[in-house]
């Protein structure tokens, strides 16, 4: 594990827009990153604080960022992305973690004339789908940590040529967004200006239980693998990449001993030894190849296309990804267990993707995965969600037999630094839970068995005894957990379906509510408008924003805007189904003309019958193809 410094960087610098370079300087330290505007080259000049920087121009705009993102190559050029602020979300192990609350793009060139009219059209687009990704809530970075990897990951990978890399060469690139838009300054002298961007959730919380103290945080990381939304990316690429992939870890930092500081006025304790304990849970799509394209319908049904070898080669591709990264103890090479958890329906539109994955999964055959269906509409119809407990008790066993991870740190100079390395504990199993979206099911059940997890880890430390079964006697700590969780789904939710998940209430409060369902139905809807309506912008966003799609001068599409109405024959049927509903309505309001009234009315419903026929031509669809075959060869 890498050794952690108390005193972290600030991580803020200046950047000098001269009309020639961009000048990123930091605002401790020596040295500025010269980037030419016109070469497009990238140079570091080592200078002292006391030193001028030197241009033949005058700055156009000097402004305080937090850091690059990277550069991307659009139509008129290349755009320089930085992170304009951000937020503290909390410190875990010394090290703070950032949120980015703005970013901005600014291009190389002053101006555009050198483009037609319809390029400049296109470049715009492109400018606001990418503000439209860096609007999306939920970035983060941290300067004295790797958030884009697990603390078990780096305790089984750790040593000294890892620990000297700089940030971004040692990151997980698979949960790092901006790892391709910063390919530019990825060597050891340029890449301490780049902030390595994670995008999920993170949450930090102070908590107590039996008086005692410890802190719990969430770290949810989405991969750049088969990005996308919700009707528009679903199952698996030849890759064995999915969709709405996860990786979600709960860490627990409980301080221990130390002394009273006479050299405080506030007489805090010097804390001299601190636990760490992580437990790793995942998600992602079915690893099959499936479709579920929107259509107009509440639910389209998934389509299963491929034949019976393809899907079985399509998961084993997926299965062995999981046992390259969790499957297999890093130190002794010994296999690790990984449980899938299915939550699908066991009968209509679910069905037979729910019947293919099983097929798969026992013609596998590996005795290290296990495969568990729990049908989650079924067991816990009429709003009986004390049947989890079936569940529970289910997987209870592989919960217990699972473990975490879990190091002793201890305080050495100014870094924190493991105590006894052989002394470690290790997760030695791992939880994939999915459901049809991996959402709203999947995030109750994932909430389930963290706080399960966790009443294992508080008895590890000796917060709580081994008698204690719940949490019930601390009912502080329960809301904080539970709302904890409740965010993270949320937060997942949105990025993937456009609005908070569904069925928040029962992990908030335990329960489901009138405020909760009035709530599901409202994102419900909200939901059905998104993912017909705007989702094809979106994911063209992703696609464009990753550089899964490289823009082309040359080879630019017809057009990048999205709208409900276009000149077409779509759009014609879209305006002659809102003419023909005003005419009907006008007709009853202000006239007594039945007949009249009738006919519009007839033509509203040809109109509206010929869109829900043609339903797929109807909603918004991506326009950019990309050019990455990380997004799959299926689709």
């Amino acid at each position: 594990m890498d050794k952690i410094s108390i005193d972290h960087a600030p991580g803020q610098f200046n950047l000098y827009q001269f009309p020639d370079k961009f000048v990123v300087e930091p605002v401790l330290g020596e040295g500025s990153l010269e980037i030419d505007r016109y070469s497009n080259d990238v140079n570091l000049k080592i200078t002292s604080r006391q030193q001028p920087l030197q241009s033949s121009h005058q700055a156009i705009k000097v402004e305080r960022i937090n850091g690059l993102v990277g550069i991307i190559e659009l139509v008129s050029g290349p755009y320089l992305i930085f992170i304009k602020s951000a937020t503290s979300v909390g410190m875990f192990n010394d090290a703070e973690i950032f949120k980015v609350v703005e970013a901005e793009l600014v291009p190389f060139k002053s101006s555009n004339l050198h483009l037609s009219e319809r390029e400049r059209r296109i470049n715009q687009n492109f400018v606001e789908m990418l503000k439209n990704v860096l609007s999306t809530e939920n970035f983060y970075y941290s300067i004295g940590m790797d958030i884009s990897r697990s603390f078990q990951w780096l305790s089984e990978n750790a040593s000294p040529e890892l620990h000297l890399l700089p940030l971004l060469q040692k990151v997980d690139k698979k949960f790092v967004w901006n790892a391709k838009l910063s390919e530019k300054f990825n060597n050891v002298e340029f890449s301490k200006f780049i902030q390595p961007l994670i995008h999920g959730f993170v949450g930090i919380r102070r908590c107590r239980v039996n008086n005692l103290s410890f802190n719990l945080a969430l770290i949810s990381r989405r991969s750049v693998y088969r990005p996308g939304v919700r009707f528009h990316t679903r199952g698996a690429d030849s890759e064995g990449n999915c969709a709405n992939f996860v990786e979600t870890e709960q860490l627990v930092e409980f301080d221990v001993g130390g002394k009273s500081s006479n050299s405080s006025s506030n007489n805090k304790k010097v804390v001299t030894s601190r636990h760490i304990a992580s437990f790793i849970q995942i998600r992602g799509s079915i690893p099959l190849y499936w479709t579920q394209k929107p259509n107009l319908k509440w639910q389209p049904t998934p389509s299963l296309k491929s034949s019976a070898d393809e899907q079985f080669n399509c998961f084993k591709q997926h299965l062995n990804n999981l046992l390259d990264c969790y499957g297999r103890d890093a130190l002794t090479g010994n296999p690790r267990k990984i449980l899938l958890l299915s939550l699908l329906n066991q009968y209509g539109r679910e069905k037979n993707v729910g019947s293919q994955f099983r097929s798969v999964v026992e013609k596998i055959r590996i005795p290290s995965v296990k495969y568990i269906a729990f049908d989650f509409h079924r067991h816990c119809q009429s709003l009986n969600w004390k049947r989890l407990s079936y569940l529970k008790e289910e997987i209870m066993p592989d919960i217990r037999q699972f473990g975490f991870f879990s190091t002793h740190l201890s305080i050495q100079g100014d870094f924190w630094i493991e105590a006894n390395p052989e002394n470690r504990q290790y997760q030695n199993g791992f939880i994939r839970t999915n459901c049809m979206d991996c959402l709203d099911r999947t995030n109750v059940v994932q909430a389930l068995i963290g706080i399960e997890s966790l009443r294992f880890q508080l008895q590890y430390f000796g917060i709580i005894n081994e008698s204690v079964f719940n949490f019930d006697a601390w009912p502080e700590f329960v809301y904080t957990f539970k709302n904890l969780w409740a965010d993270n789904g949320d937060i997942c939710s949105k990025q993937y379906a456009g609005t908070g998940a569904l069925k928040t209430d029962y992990t908030r409060v335990g329960k489901r509510t009138f405020g909760g369902m009035v709530n599901d139905l409202n994102n419900s809807l909200t939901r059905y408008f998104k993912n017909n309506f705007t989702d094809g912008y979106k994911q063209d966003a992703l696609n464009l924003f990753l550089l899964n799609y490289t823009v082309d001068r040359n080879s630019l599409p017809e057009r990048a805007d999205h709208s409900i109405i276009n000149f077409d024959s779509n759009g014609a049927a879209i305006a002659g189904a809102i003419f023909s509903v005003t005419m009907t309505l006008l007709c009853i309001l202000i006239s007594d003309n039945i007949s009249a009234s009738f006919f519009w009315f007839v033509i509203f419903i040809l109109f509206m019958g010929f869109i829900w026929v043609n339903g797929d031509d109807f909603v918004d669809n991506p326009l950019l193809v990309p050019t990455s075959e990380k997004i799959g060869k299926k689709d």
